[in-house]
Parts: structure tokens; sequence; C-alpha cells
């Protein structure tokens, strides 16, 4: 048995402004696919945490990062979530930006009056992609985003990459719970059986393997499906909690990704990427239409006992509790890593 994280790790603002730097920093975060920048000009604006961000395909097809605030006075560059633009002009005063982050125009100031233009071009974050993905890092210092995912891409290599499946859009749901509660559910499957019925009744239960990954920094669900009431789900899948906020759940005819987007101690947003193999999903019975509802539903189960349980910790009447090794490995795990991650956090007087 191992004790779980005190009740106030979930909801104290001081808590979480320590985690937006020592922990949202200096990781990889998933915020779009590689297909939505498909033309120069195609941008994404969004914010990760406190920080105004934008991606962007330049004028030479690279992808790009950015804050979304001139150099001038802090002014937004977009105000829209996505779109296309040969140039990005500040909302504020004017000033105008080339897509690859230099700095074009200064509308009102005189020639020669900023010494180093060249040294005034937009603030640059890190961008990669992955299997399709796109992710950003605010952290010069942190690993490649290779090296960030560990084992991860030795798992993917048994599945279809993205680009041999259909796209099938995304959604955006919130939260009222800390990410950290998210994390613990979704690294556990003993709370299957209680909160998704029909999720539950088709895996395997025997055929479930759960493996906490260093390598990464993950755990992995090694998962097998029988038909049950679910009849989206069949064969074989592998699902994936990556910290601080990653799921990736592969599976033979279908893939989708997560993205846990820490919004304040006590919400999140959620965005969820889908993607599926019609061809082989029918070998299996399986009409790709029911794929992404049924996904959406295990979601919604999770996001209703989530923030019941985020009131709970929340009141300050939970002492803390236990940790089973046998039922709850992954959680444990998942905690362990938030230990270590907060192990400098200065406990409020």
């Amino acid at each position: 048995m191992t004790n779980t994280l005190a009740h106030h790790y979930y909801h104290q603002a001081e808590v979480f402004d320590f985690e937006c730097e020592q922990i949202f920093r200096r990781h990889w975060w998933l915020v779009a696919t590689e297909a939505a920048f498909a033309t120069n000009g195609d941008y994404q604006a969004f914010k990760l945490m406190q920080w105004p961000l934008l991606v962007v395909r330049d004028q030479r097809g690279e992808l790009r990062g950015f804050y979304n605030l001139c150099r001038h006075r802090a002014g937004p560059l977009v105000d829209d979530a996505r779109g296309q633009r040969r140039d990005f002009v500040c909302r504020y005063h004017g000033w105008r930006y080339a897509c690859s982050g230099e700095l074009l125009k200064t509308p009102g100031f005189g020639k020669g009056e900023i010494a180093n233009p060249g040294a005034m071009g937009l603030l640059p974050i890190r961008v990669a992609c992955w299997n399709g993905l796109v992710f950003v890092c605010l952290d010069e210092t942190a690993p490649d985003l290779i090296d960030w995912l560990g084992d991860i891409v030795g798992i993917a290599a048994g599945y279809d990459a993205t680009s041999d499946m259909r796209f099938d859009g995304d959604v955006e749901k919130t939260a009222q719970c800390n990410w950290k509660n998210y994390g613990d559910n979704s690294c556990e499957g003993y709370h299957v059986g209680m909160v998704h019925r029909a999720l539950g009744s088709s895996m395997l239960r025997e055929s479930v393997d759960i493996d906490c990954y260093d390598n990464g920094q993950f755990v992995g669900f090694d998962v097998s499906y029988g038909a049950g009431k679910d009849a989206s789900r069949a064969g074989r899948g592998f699902w994936i909690y990556k910290f601080p906020g990653l799921l990736l759940h592969f599976a033979e005819y279908a893939f989708n990704a997560e993205s846990v987007f820490p919004v304040a101690a006590n919400s999140i947003r959620l965005q969820r990427w889908f993607w599926s193999h019609a061809e082989k999903a029918a070998l299996h019975g399986v009409d790709c239409a029911s794929i992404r509802p049924n996904s959406e539903k295990v979601i919604d189960e999770d996001i209703a006992i989530c923030e019941r349980v985020q009131i709970n910790l929340a009141s300050g009447a939970y002492p803390g509790g236990l940790l089973s090794t046998e039922q709850e490995p992954g959680t444990i795990y998942f905690q362990q890593l938030v230990r270590t991650a907060l192990s400098d956090f200065a406990e409020p007087e």
C-alpha cells in the first residue's frame, strides 16, 4: 500500500502557480495536428496555461512557434483562434512581423529610432512534430520531442501512423477538476467496471497488462477487447498516459490523442483528436462512425467522476487515502512523478 497525495495539492492556487513554472513550462504539449497547417501562412493561436502562443507555417514551409505578443508593448498579434496570414500585425499599434518572426514595420517610429530591429522579432517557442501531431515546449533546455516521448516511439511503430488513417476531427471539453485528479483516474483501470460499464464489458481483463515506463515517464496499458456491449472496440490496443498531460490510445484500426491542459487549480481543458481505418475496422465488424461517440462517452464519464472527486478534495475533509500496488500501480507511479516535480515546493505557512 502507498499513501496518496495530500488533498491540498489538488486545489491550492500556490501549488498550481509552482507547477506552471516547474512542470508545465518544462514539458512538451500536444496542441494541433500537422494537417492543420497545410498551406504556408496557416496559423493557430491558443493559450497554454497563462501563456498566449501561436504556431504558423511560414512562407518557406517551416512550422514556427511564437508568443502571441508584440515586442513593442505586448499587444496581441491575432485575436482569432485560427486562420491564414501573410504576416502578423499587432492589434494595438500596428507593428508588423513576417510569419518567420522577423520585424518588418514599426509605424510612427523614425528611421534609426530602433537601434537593432533584428533583435526585436517575435519571441520564439519550440515546435516539433511526431506522427502527424504538433507539439510545443517553452523550455529551451528540455529534451528533444523524440527523447521526451521515450519508449512511446517504439510502441507506436506497432500500429498504423496517422498518415495511414482518416482524420475524424477533434473535440474539446472542460472539466472542473485538477489536472492531477484527472491523471490519477487515467492511470488506473480500477474504476472501469464502476464508471465505464460498456467499456468494462468489452475489456478482456486477463489480457490487460499495466506497466510503468521510466524512459518517457508514462503508464502503458496493453489491452485486448472482446465484443462486449461496446461494439466499437475489438482486437488489441495500447493506452498511454504520459506525464504530465498526454493520452494516446492505439488500436488495430484507430488512434486518438488527448491533451490535458491545466487551466487553474480546479479546472482543465481537454482536447482529443481522432483517426480511424475503415477497412481494418470492418474486419472487426466495427463501423468507424461509432468510434468517436463511444470515446466521447468515456471522456464524459471520466469528467463526471473526477468533478465529484474534486469537490471532495477541495472540501478539506479528505485526510488522505491508500493506493493498491495491485490495482493502482499506474497511479502510484504518476503520483511519484508529481512528488519528485514538487519536491522543492515550499508549503505555505
